[in-house]
């Protein structure tokens, strides 16, 4: 159980905290948090969202941290990156290293001089063994360069980029939330935008990305009613799906945003439904991000769609506690939900079994 040939730190630039987790493997084999950040950038300006210390508030946790300098991966997001599904003749890595771009821009036009190009070997037709399925993604350069100095100006060694949702599968692969006998829906619930994907048959079949977000949330109470980010934020901690909401005009803002962010997952699970991967059904809902961590949200969705619904621990087989100070453990139980792309991340070297 050699995982790790070196110690990686999972950057995730949310867009209202900063995570990042470094993991190490112990002599027994056991995955330990070496290291972690969270920043609230909310608490970083008084006028958040227009403006945020982004830059400044990510050295300055990993000054505090002791992080400096150490090997680094971060994600860019899904909505940035065009997948294509290729068959090819089977060849040797270093051969479809060369074949897959060429493929690419001559079936897309995607150019490779502008953009980052990587791929998967997938399953190919099963009745011609002589070709195989890859599945191609490509991301502006621009997007990889951008993360990449964000990383090195804060004084890590970056080291690489992965997209969100596959961080996010990492991480639920290596936690045993996956059955590959089972169709699973995973809904990252964030503060900038929602995105949904499907994972089939142990793959990471798709990825949707979503106009609303729990920001909007926010949004709306300035908007309605003059409420600053802040007080937003209180509120929707102490929103509770299992009670009857006082009767008042941020709860019934907060109430038509909720029903918006509902009826679009109805829409990603109608949309799911019809993919021939999931063989017309969805069998589990996994709900990660802030947004999971309001109160019945799982037993909402359980009511609303009938289905079996679980907010996810995304260090529910990592020992977060033997390397911390006593301190530190209040506070990674309480960010430990938010921190799923950030594990994902940090588990590079953990392959995720699927196609991706």
């Amino acid at each position: 159980m050699n995982w790790f040939k070196k110690d990686i730190l999972g950057v995730d630039f949310g867009t209202r905290t900063l995570k990042g987790v470094k993991l190490k493997q112990d002599k027994a084999g056991r995955v330990v948090l070496a290291g972690h950040f969270f920043q609230d950038l909310s608490l970083t300006s008084e006028s958040f969202p227009n403006h945020s210390n982004r830059d400044e508030a990510l050295k300055a946790a990993i000054e505090v941290q002791r992080l400096g300098a150490s090997v680094a991966a971060a994600a860019v997001r899904d909505s940035d990156v065009t997948t294509l599904g290729l068959e090819l003749p089977r060849m040797s890595e270093k051969e479809l290293q060369k074949a897959v771009p060429l493929e690419v821009s001559e079936m897309s036009g995607i150019s490779p001089d502008d953009h980052s190009i990587d791929f998967l070997v997938t399953k190919g037709p099963e009745n011609n063994p002589e070709v195989i399925g890859v599945r191609a993604y490509c991301v502006k350069k621009d997007l990889v360069l951008n993360q990449m100095k964000r990383m090195k100006d804060a004084g890590l060694k970056p080291a690489a980029i992965e997209t969100e949702m596959m961080a996010i599968a990492t991480m639920l692969d290596f936690n045993h939330y996956l059955d590959p006998r089972e169709v699973v829906m995973v809904l990252d619930l964030g503060e900038g935008h929602v995105t949904s994907a499907l994972i089939a048959d142990g793959n990471l079949a798709y990825t949707r990305n979503h106009e609303t977000s729990f920001g909007k949330i926010n949004q709306a109470l300035l908007e309605s009613h003059g409420v600053r980010y802040s007080d937003a934020e209180q509120a929707k901690k102490n929103y509770d799906f299992l009670s009857t909401p006082e009767e008042n005009p941020v709860n019934r803002a907060m109430d038509e945003v909720f029903t918006e962010i509902f009826k679009t997952i109805k829409d990603a699970i109608d949309f799911y439904r019809e993919c021939s991967e999931s063989h017309g059904r969805i069998d589990r809902i996994l709900l990660v991000g802030g947004g999971s961590q309001i109160k019945g949200i799982d037993k909402v969705h359980q009511i609303f769609f009938r289905i079996p619904t679980t907010i996810v621990n995304p260090f529910r087989n990592i020992d977060v506690f033997s390397g911390l100070e006593e301190a530190e453990h209040e506070e990674i139980t309480k960010v430990g939900p938010h921190m799923a792309t950030a594990v994902g991340l940090a588990l590079q070297t953990v392959r995720f079994k699927g196609a991706a």
